[in-house]
């Protein structure tokens, strides 16, 4: 079976499917032994980050471009492209805008969903940076 055809049989939409991504990740994360680490705290500044992490006001940036291109493949048809190329070449560009690669990429997402607190507040974050890209295109 070719994989634009198994594709095809897949519904779920791409922002539901990046959700779940993380809310499963946040509940997965948070099943495992309680070790504290005050070292690890989301709130802690830039500046105490480890050098191969980007700042959470960056990551959150990205982490929202990426949502905005899945919901914009969602909405968008085109016969002659796949969803999934048609995202793969968004993502390309994000990356490309913030200068970064799909490794870097994934070492920051695991870092900042490492932690259950700190996930669930990095996706509040996103929610609200949505939101307000949303508020901002509004006319009224």
């Amino acid at each position: 079976m070719k994989l634009q055809s198994l594709y095809k049989k897949i519904t779920i939409k791409f922002p539901l499917f990046f959700l779940l991504i993380f809310v499963s990740i946040a509940i997965f994360s948070s099943c495992g032994g309680k070790k504290k680490k005050s070292t690890d705290s989301f709130f802690t500044s830039s500046s105490s980050l480890p050098d191969s992490i980007l700042p959470r006001e960056k990551f959150v940036q990205i982490i929202a471009d990426i949502l905005t291109a899945e919901s914009a493949v969602v909405q968008q048809y085109d016969p002659k492209e796949s969803k999934l190329i048609r995202f793969e070449k968004y993502r390309y560009n994000i990356y490309k805008k913030h200068e970064i690669d799909s490794n870097y990429f994934m070492k920051n997402y695991n870092y900042y969903m490492k932690m259950p607190k700190r996930s669930e507040l990095f996706l509040f974050i996103v929610e609200d940076t949505l939101q307000a890209r949303k508020d901002s295109l509004r006319v009224e």
